[in-house]
């Protein structure tokens, strides 16, 4: 007896839809692919435009959104009439990025006219196969990604092409109102995403523009922007003077007794990837302490070697390794210094790009002067970026929580 073949249906389903779904060649949903690969002003004789039609490329073609910020370019009536030879895009339309990133995917915003620039290709779908929108989750989808790795040429820089793509297969509902509702679905997903990234954006953007009024320079000795009630000039200060300045080691990792699961935070540059560090990849057992160096909890650790200009500040009692000083603050607000520490970040990367090998020593990074106000005016400043901080990170885990759920979604909505 034939074993029974098993249906082609997803784990999650709206109610209502029982049907298989089908198997097709990936192009037999579209009708026409729009790629004007390798094109550019240059080649076509002209140049971009100080404004007019808006390039989408790989750079700002993102996952489910445009970033209008990102490698904005601008092409006039004539530019776009040579370059997209009546291939108007449409609202709704998907794009895909071919590389540089390769498999971004997003949808036209809008019925404004765009020019479909580097490394970006747009679809024209046989709307009796597939929907716009469906199409853009789909491509999306853990399974169709995957694929389309594995079909991906090329080394760091990987990338697809249309010959990759004839050979992609796709498992798609055959009922249209069921394409209608997952696409539906992810849409309004995708845009509570871009709105909690537009509110992050805009948070960054609020933040750098603090940092470029509240600090003073060396030159100035006061700052553009200050709190009332504060007048006074700013004083010059070389690092070492604003508290304790070591350089972190690291116990032999080859000696198992050095590390525990329960021990000290092991900081190393790749766990600086956020304001506050409160957590390590590694820690250290007692033996492992006895060995490192340690900064206590509210100092700065900043990332002399390599990936020069990484900061952060500890919250708990840390050991950290060669690749890094840390600034043990004394009588001057850590808060306050973390936000300046913006400044010695962009002095050390510059001051490292003059030599051969990319490293700042203790003594050049105590050596970098600051100017800093007194411990009062301090504090208010460092509690204003603290809170500023706290929201952009809480901003940060809102979309990453959404994101997670967008990634379960559409392993268990998709074949």
């Amino acid at each position: 007896m034939m074993a029974k073949e098993k249906k082609k249906v997803p784990n999650l389903r709206f109610k209502g839809f029982t049907d298989d779904w089908e198997q097709r060649k990936f192009f037999d949903n579209i009708e026409k692919v729009i790629d004007f690969r390798g094109r550019t002003p240059k080649k076509l004789g002209m140049e971009w435009s100080a404004e007019g039609y808006t390039a989408l490329s790989a750079l700002n073609v993102k996952d489910g959104y445009i970033d209008f910020t990102a490698d904005v370019h601008y092409a006039n009536q004539d530019l776009y009439d040579k370059w997209m030879v009546g291939n108007d895009l449409y609202k709704g339309q998907v794009l895909f990025t071919t590389e540089a990133p390769m498999g971004n995917v997003a949808q036209v915003p809008d019925n404004r006219k765009y020019v479909l620039s580097q490394r970006t290709i747009a679809f024209n779908v046989d709307k009796t196969k597939v929907t716009n929108d469906f199409l853009a989750v789909l491509l999306r989808s853990q399974n169709v990604q995957h694929t389309l790795k594995s079909l991906a040429s090329g080394g760091t820089a990987q990338g697809v092409s249309q010959k990759s793509l004839s050979q992609l297969k796709v498992i798609v509902p055959i009922n249209p109102k069921e394409q209608q509702k997952i696409g539906y679905f992810f849409k309004q997903l995708d845009s509570l995403i871009a709105l909690h990234q537009r509110k992050l954006d805009l948070l960054n953007q609020l933040k750098n523009g603090f940092l470029q009024k509240m600090f003073a320079d060396k030159d100035s000795k006061r700052p553009i922007l200050r709190f009332e009630g504060f007048t006074g000039n700013w004083e010059i200060r070389q690092l070492k003077e604003l508290g304790e300045i070591i350089t972190g080691n690291t116990p032999k990792t080859s000696q198992v007794e050095n590390y525990s699961s329960n021990g000290i935070p092991w900081v190393t540059p790749t766990d600086i990837n956020s304001v506050y560090t409160t957590d390590s990849a590694k820690r250290l057992s007692t033996v492992g302490k006895d060995k490192a160096k340690i900064a206590p909890a509210n100092s700065l650790l900043v990332t002399c070697i390599a990936s020069i200009g990484k900061n952060t500040l500890i919250l708990q009692e840390s050991a950290f390794n060669q690749q890094i000083n840390a600034l043990i603050p004394v009588k001057n607000d850590p808060f306050f210094l973390l936000a300046e520490s913006a400044k010695w970040s962009r002095i050390m990367r510059n001051l490292a790009g003059q030599t051969s090998m990319q490293i700042i020593n203790k003594k050049t990074f105590s050596g970098i002067s600051t100017s800093i106000p007194d411990l009062k005016e301090q504090k208010i400043i460092g509690s204003l970026f603290k809170k500023l901080d706290n929201t952009i990170a809480f901003q940060q885990q809102r979309i990453s929580r959404v994101n997670e759920i967008k990634k379960s979604l559409l392993q268990q909505m998709f074949i």
